[in-house]
C-alpha cells in the first residue's frame, strides 16, 4: 500500500509538472497570438487609413485597432467585409482610370500605345502613364504651335487680330473674327473673278474660275488679254498723238498759209493793180491780159527772126546772112516796143526760103546751120543741092521730129 501511495504521489507530481509545463507554453502562445492579432489589426487600420486618402471614405474609423481587436472578435464578420468592398471599389475605379488614361494615349495618336493590362500592373503602370502625358503634352504643343501660326497667319493674310490664349480656350468669339474676316474675303474674292471675268469678256477672252485649284491659267489669260489690249490703245493713243500732232503741224502750217496767201492776196491786189496802170500806161484795155514779155534766147523771141541771104560763094560752098549776135527782134506790148535778142548763136537751124511769108506766098528752099557767128552776120555752108539766092529770106523755125519707119 506503501508503494502504491509512493508511485501515485509520484505520478501526481509528474502530472503536476506537466501541467505547469503546459500552462507556461499556452501563456506563451497566448502572447504571441495577442501580439499577431494586435499586430494584424493595426495593418489592417493603415490599409483603411491609406484607402481613405483623398477616397472621400472613412473606412479607418470603422476598422481602428480597438474595433477588430481580439476582445471585438464577434464583430470581425460585420467589419472586415467592408475592406474588401472597399478595395474592389478602388480597384474599379484603379481599372476605369487606366482605360481612361489609355484612351487618352490613343486620341493623341500616341506611339506604343500598350495593352490595358500595362496600364493597370503596378510594375509598368508609371512607364505607360508617363508616355501618355509626354504624348498629350506633345500633342498640346503641337497643338498651340498650329493656334499660334493660325493666329500670325490670320493676322498677316487676312489682317484680322485675334488671341491665341482665347482660341486655345475654344472661345467662338475669335473664330468669329476669323470667319467674318474669311467671308470678307470670300466676298472679295468673288468680285475680283467677275471683274477679272468681264475684263476677259472686254479683252475678247472669255474665262472661267474654278471653285478650287487652279486660279494662275485663267488669271495669267485674262493678264495677257488685258496687256495685248493696252498694246493696242498704247499704239492707238501713239498713233492719235502723232496724228493730233501732224493735225496741230498742219493747222499751224494753214494759218502760216492763211497768212501768207492773205499776203500774198493783198501782195497780188497791189500788184494787180500795178498791172492796170501798167496796162493803162501801155494803151491796153485793163479786161485784157498782159502779153508775157519774151526773154532773150526764147522760143516766142526766135520764130520772131526775119533775115536775108547777103551773100553766095557757090565755089567755096557757104553763105551769109545779115543776121549776127547783135540781131534784135521786136515785141509789141499794148503802144510800146519792145526788142529782144534771139540769141544767134553757131549750130541754130534756120529755114531759106524765096518769097514773102507776110503774103503767105513763100517757098521753102533749104535748112541751113549756122557755123560762124558774128555781131551783124553769120555763115553757114550751102546743104548739098540747095539752090539759095541771096535775097532770100531766113527765119526760124524748129525742126520737126523724124517719123519712126513702120
Amino acid at each position: 500500500m506503501k508503494v502504491v501511495n509512493v508511485v501515485l504521489s509520484i505520478l501526481i507530481l509528474l502530472l503536476a509538472a506537466a501541467s505547469a509545463a503546459f500552462s507556461y507554453f499556452l501563456f506563451e502562445k497566448r502572447g504571441q497570438l495577442t501580439g499577431g492579432w494586435n499586430k494584424m489589426a493595426a495593418a489592417i487600420n493603415a490599409t483603411a487609413v491609406e484607402m481613405d486618402r483623398n477616397s472621400g471614405t472613412k473606412l479607418a474609423g470603422e476598422l481602428t485597432t480597438e474595433a477588430i481587436g481580439h476582445r471585438n472578435f464577434d464583430a470581425l464578420d460585420e467589419k472586415l467585409p467592408k475592406l474588401a468592398a472597399q478595395a474592389k471599389q478602388l480597384i474599379i475605379q484603379r481599372d476605369a482610370l487606366a482605360d481612361a488614361l489609355r484612351r487618352v494615349g490613343s486620341s493623341v495618336d500616341m506611339k506604343n500605345l500598350g495593352t490595358a493590362e500595362a496600364f493597370r500592373n503596378l510594375n509598368t503602370y508609371s512607364t505607360r502613364k508617363d508616355d501618355v502625358i509626354n504624348a498629350v503634352s506633345d500633342t498640346m504643343k503641337k497643338r498651340n504651335g498650329v493656334i499660334d501660326n493660325f493666329a500670325r497667319v490670320a493676322g498677316s493674310r487676312l489682317k484680322v487680330r485675334l488671341d491665341a490664349r482665347k482660341l486655345r480656350e475654344g472661345d467662338r468669339g475669335e473664330f468669329g473674327k476669323f470667319e467674318t474676316a474669311l467671308r470678307s474675303m470670300e466676298e472679295r474674292r468673288n468680285t475680283y473673278e467677275t471683274g477679272l471675268r468681264q475684263a476677259g469678256g472686254h479683252a475678247g477672252k472669255s474665262v472661267s474660275f474654278p471653285a478650287s485649284g487652279n486660279f494662275k491659267t485663267p488669271t495669267q489669260t485674262v493678264v495677257g488679254a488685258v496687256g495685248a489690249l493696252k498694246n493696242r490703245y498704247n499704239t492707238t493713243a501713239r498713233k492719235l498723238d502723232e496724228a493730233n500732232r501732224t493735225i496741230r503741224t498742219r493747222d499751224n502750217t494753214i494759218r502760216q498759209r492763211d497768212g501768207v496767201i492773205s499776203n500774198l492776196r493783198k501782195t497780188l491786189a497791189r500788184k494787180d493793180g500795178q498791172l492796170n496802170d501798167l496796162k493803162r500806161a501801155l494803151g491796153i484795155d485793163v479786161s485784157q491780159e498782159l502779153p508775157t514779155p519774151w526773154k532773150k534766147g526764147s522760143e516766142e523771141a526766135r520764130r520772131a527772126i526775119l533775115g536775108k541771104v547777103i551773100m553766095v560763094d557757090e565755089h567755096y560752098g557757104y553763105l551769109s546772112t545779115d543776121l549776127g549776135k547783135d540781131t534784135v527782134v521786136t515785141q509789141q506790148i499794148g503802144n510800146k516796143t519792145a526788142e529782144i535778142n534771139p540769141d544767134i548763136v553757131p549750130g541754130l537751124e534756120l529755114v531759106v526760103a524765096r518769097g514773102s511769108l507776110k503774103d503767105g506766098d513763100s517757098e521753102f528752099v533749104a535748112r541751113i546751120k549756122l557755123e560762124k557767128v558774128d555781131a551783124g552776120c553769120s555763115i553757114a555752108n550751102i546743104p548739098e543741092g540747095a539752090d539759095i539766092e541771096v535775097g532770100d529770106i531766113v527765119y526760124y523755125e524748129p525742126a520737126q521730129p523724124a517719123k519712126a519707119k513702120k
